[in-house]
């Protein structure tokens, strides 16, 4: 993290010092207790950010665009349901096994455009999900099933 140090005169120097894990850590959240958490994740930054305007005023949401953070935004941030938007893979189903393994009753969408040579892949990602959804798709079925998820 870059600083500004202050220096006599005119003079200003900036210097650079690496974040701990303890300062990398979140020491204050903007999680409304009342509301259940989904988590995002999506490549596409944009894609991230639609969908959390849709689901905002019902929800926390919790965007990333960085898969390796999945399995730590889920524990810091307690989450309720996750929607994974990505073309599923081996890597991906081992994903969602870490994710069922810190929290075993985690409701878990997947999005992705269906290409016919998915076929195997898409059989063994229905096993380790609660839903699939084709794109492009109606937000309005995605809605209905996460209020159905996070109805229990």
């Amino acid at each position: 993290m870059w600083r500004e140090n202050s220096t006599s005169g005119s003079e200003r120097m900036m210097t650079y010092t690496a974040d701990t894990d303890k300062e990398k850590q979140p020491t204050h959240t903007d999680v409304d207790e009342n509301k259940k958490t989904i988590i995002i994740y999506s490549p596409d930054l944009n894609f991230c950010f639609s969908l959390s305007m849709v689901f905002q005023d019902r929800y926390n949401v919790i965007t990333t665009t960085n898969m390796g953070m999945l399995e730590k935004f889920v524990s810091i941030y307690s989450a309720d349901l996750v929607i994974v938007d990505a073309v599923p893979t081996e890597n991906l189903i081992g994903r969602i096994g870490g994710l069922k393994a810190l929290k075993q009753d985690l409701p878990i969408i997947i999005l992705y455009v269906y290409t016919p040579k998915d076929v195997a892949l898409d059989r063994a990602i229905r096993a380790h999900v609660d839903s699939v959804f084709y794109k492009p798709f109606e937000i309005s079925a995605v809605s209905k099933r996460i209020d159905e998820l996070l109805s229990v």
